[in-house]
Order: structure tokens, then sequence, then C-alpha cells
């Protein structure tokens, strides 16, 4: 194998890498979504049992500040989410289309009917197009699983916090 079709084979192998990371990634992103469903189904449970009259009591606005902060948490995160969903990007190498009037571009300047030459020409296009095309996904995909893990950390810990309120909710009439 020479150098040439080394390099195209690496890079549609690095690119198809990362379209398939891309694919993983996007539906991963349903334990987030499921959490933060789980999230506010738990923090209007919290709702529900929360009496406002007892607002000025100790265990009354410690579970206040939780339920606030919980919903700032979730949404930051649900932002988080929604940005992998919509920063994704799909890009694939040139259509049929494209490679005829690329390999027409280069019989024009080489003017030259060498086959051999021609197929090389081309192959270092698509090997270029791989290549342009796995930064692109490399780069979005890390900025994806960025957002999706820190989104579902700040998802976990807003459960954590509404679990505390859960705690301290039997307490709120007892202190003024």
């Amino acid at each position: 194998m020479d150098t040439r079709q080394l390099r195209f084979e690496s890079m549609r192998d690095l690119y198809q890498t990362q379209r398939d990371r891309r694919d993983a990634i996007r539906s991963s992103v349903a334990t987030p979504v499921a959490a933060f469903a789980f999230s506010i189904f738990d923090l209007s449970t919290l709702a529900t049992h929360y009496d406002v009259d007892n607002l000025g009591s100790v265990p009354g606005i410690l579970i206040a500040a939780i339920a606030i902060c919980s919903v700032a948490t979730l949404l930051y995160a649900a932002l988080l989410i929604i940005s992998v969903e919509r920063n994704f990007i799909y890009i694939d190498p040139p259509d049929l289309e494209g490679m005829v009037d690329a390999e027409a571009s280069i019989r024009r300047s080489t003017e030259a009917s060498d086959e051999d030459e021609t197929a090389d020409q081309m192959q270092d296009l698509l090997a270029g197009s791989y290549d342009i095309i796995y930064r692109r996904y490399f780069a979005a995909n890390e900025q994806a699983a960025r957002d999706r893990t820190l989104g579902l950390r700040l998802i976990l810990c807003a459960l954590a916090a509404i679990a505390v309120a859960f705690l301290i909710l039997p307490f709120q009439g007892g202190g003024s």
C-alpha cells in the first residue's frame, strides 16, 4: 500500500469514527433528558407538599432556597442539553456531482489524460475532504460531549438538592 492510499484510508476512517461518535453522543442525550424529566416531577411533588405559610421558618427558607437553586440549575442544564443538539454539524464529503466536477477540473488543469495521475489527485481531494470534515466533527463532538456531561452533572446535583429538601420538608413547620 502506498502512502497516498494509506493517507486516504486513514482520513476516511477518522472521519467515520467521528461521525459515529456524533451519533453516539446524540443518542446518549436521552439519559440527561430522562433525569431532567424526573427532576421536574420531583420539584412539582415538593411544591405540592410545601407549606407557604411556613416560609418564615428556617426549614421553610431552606426548602425555598434549595428549590430556587434547583430550578436555576435545571434551566442551565436544559440550555446545555439543547445546545448539544443545536450545535451538531452535518457535513459530508463531496457528492457524486462534486466529484465529477472536480475530476473535470483536474483533467483540464493537467491537460493530460493520464488516468493514474487523475485518480491520484482525486484520491488526494477526497483525503483532504475527509481531513477537513474530521477536524470539524472532532471539535463539535468534543464540545457536545462536554456540554452533555456538564448538563447531566448539573441535573444530578439538582436531584441531590431536591432530595435534601425532601428530608427537610417534615420540619418546615417546626421552628419559627
